[in-house]
């Protein structure tokens, strides 16, 4: 525009036709610019295709097919996708009913479902002076799963005497201490096993269903406080660090159990694999320490042979605070191991995380209160973690 002002100015005093002549292009480009890219991206559809679960950290294949549905033809087309990680594809031309494959790889960073965002079509053609940008919804949605850490023998998990995978047997309904769910009430039930939360919810009596175990079995709690961070944050190491220590404890025939919390209130469930999975994934932070969940577990632990507590190295994660928790449930399942996952070397802010001093005396106290230590740095794996006993019980 400024150009063609100038030229129109400067052939005006000169008399030069010339000069009309390319401002007149000028214009005309200027024009042209503006109106076309509402073209270039109306007709055109895009639809994601990526797989339904993966694990956190994995390179995930991504493929996004673009397809001119107009007349006319389409050029520089950007497709903008956030999912998963922010990419940006590229579409020189288009021709009317062309469709093309565009496969990407992307990594899996952020632990949970994931793909509710669609997509943005943006194209500047064909003179760069303006942008315009349309919002396109596109389907898939993937869940991102924690974490797998490959485990050997665990001190605090003894192999029971069978072979099966106890993850992979289904639990058996019973009159046994486990929470296996809550359902309709039937006749001969028990009024108190009666859930009367659920009860006044649904308008129908509903009772608590347990299982039947024969396996020794392992508790693990997960510390939900607070979390910080994009990617592999310490919540996500919580996560990651149980699920793998669940699935190695049932490769050795133990009952796995996770402290969970359903409809504001904590149960104890025998999840199975994929479950275990499922309920990690979907962690999220709630405010809920492991101290107050601890108080909530009282009595519910009834049967257990071991509890794990993973815990993000939080400033209000200190001594005074946890220590009574696992005084307690190493009074009622007899063994307590506690994973200090390491929140400073995970990109936590040093405000929010123990101090050194804090962090000793809070590995001291809890091996006084009965629990083995065990503390996980950002930059080694698991298995080396738990080969180091920070202070034993």
């Amino acid at each position: 525009m400024f150009g063609a002002i100038v030229l129109f100015i400067v052939g005006t005093n000169v008399q030069a036709g010339w000069l009309f002549v390319i401002a007149a292009l000028l214009l005309g480009a200027l024009i042209a610019g503006l109106v076309l890219p509402f073209r270039m991206v109306r007709g055109v559809e895009v639809a994601r295709e990526a797989p339904e679960r993966v694990h956190q950290g994995d390179a995930v294949r991504v493929t996004l097919t673009v397809t001119n549905r107009s007349r006319g033809m389409r050029a520089s087309l950007v497709v903008g996708d956030p999912f998963l990680a922010d990419t940006d594809v590229f579409v020189a031309f288009l021709a009317p009913g062309e469709r093309v494959e565009l496969v990407t790889a992307r990594e899996a960073s952020r632990r949970g479902p994931q793909g509710a965002e669609g997509v943005v079509l943006r194209s500047d053609a064909p003179f760069a002076v303006a942008e315009r940008r349309r919002r396109i919804e596109a389907a898939g949605r993937v869940l991102v799963l924690p974490r797998i850490e490959e485990l050997g023998d665990l001190p605090f998990v003894e192999r029971a005497p069978t072979h099966e995978r106890a993850l992979r047997s289904a639990p058996r309904r019973g009159a046994g201490p486990e929470y296996l769910g809550i359902r309709e009430y039937r006749p001969g039930d028990s009024m108190r096993h009666v859930h009367w939360p659920s009860t006044a919810r649904l308008g129908a009596v509903m009772v608590r269903e347990f299982e039947e175990e024969t396996t020794r079995r392992l508790a693990i709690v997960v510390d939900t406080l607070t979390d910080v961070g994009e990617s592999w944050t310490p919540l996500d190491a919580a996560c990651s660090a149980a699920v793998s220590v669940g699935l190695a404890a049932a490769a050795r025939g133990q009952g796995v159990r996770l402290v969970v919390r359903e409809t504001g209130e904590v149960a104890v469930v025998s999840p199975g694999e994929e479950g275990l999975l499922d309920s990690l994934a979907a962690i999220e932070p709630d405010g809920r320490s492991v101290a107050a969940t601890a108080v909530e577990l009282r009595g519910a632990l009834n049967g257990m042979e071991s509890t794990l507590l993973v815990l993000p190295t939080w400033r209000a994660n200190d001594l005074e605070a946890v220590v009574p928790a696992v005084r307690d449930l190493a009074e009622e399942t007899g063994r307590v191991a506690v994973l200090l996952v390491d929140a400073a070397t995970r990109g936590a802010p040093p405000e929010a995380c123990l101090p050194a001093a804090g962090l000793s005396a809070l590995e001291a106290a809890l091996a006084g209160a009965g629990a083995s230590v065990y503390h996980w740095l950002g930059d080694e794996p698991l298995v080396e973690a738990f080969a180091r006993v920070a202070v034993p019980a």
